[in-house]
């Protein structure tokens, strides 16, 4: 279980922090902000999804309990982006949305 948490926060930050270039981030500090916000949300994601894996929940349930997990995400990242971000003006929920859409949609095809 530790390779999958740290493969998959590696690849959300390298994935995230593309995306947040992409759509504007530049400054040094704000780089580390939404570093720092993937360390602390990706690895309880990823946590939670491996014990429903191995607790044999069916894909059904797994699917539902993700995408709300992904919800929350979204929301956790826009309320530590919008605290903490210090030149980015444009909207942190779009960027917390967009970020994790994109790792999320690369996460679908990755593991497919």
């Amino acid at each position: 279980m530790l390779k999958s948490l740290t493969i998959s926060l590696f690849l959300t930050i390298v994935i995230e922090l593309t995306a947040s270039l992409v759509l504007g981030i530049r400054n040094k500090e704000d780089i580390y902000v939404v570093i720092l916000v993937n360390i602390c949300t990706n690895p309880i994601v990823v946590f939670i999804a491996n014990c429903l894996i191995l607790i044999g929940s069916n894909k059904l349930i797994y699917n539902i309990i993700v995408i709300i997990m992904e919800i929350i995400v979204v929301f956790v990242e826009y309320i530590m982006y919008k605290k903490h971000l210090k030149n980015y003006k444009k909207s942190p929920l779009l960027l917390s949305l967009i970020n994790n859409s994109v790792a999320y949609l690369i996460g679908i095809i990755i593991n497919f």
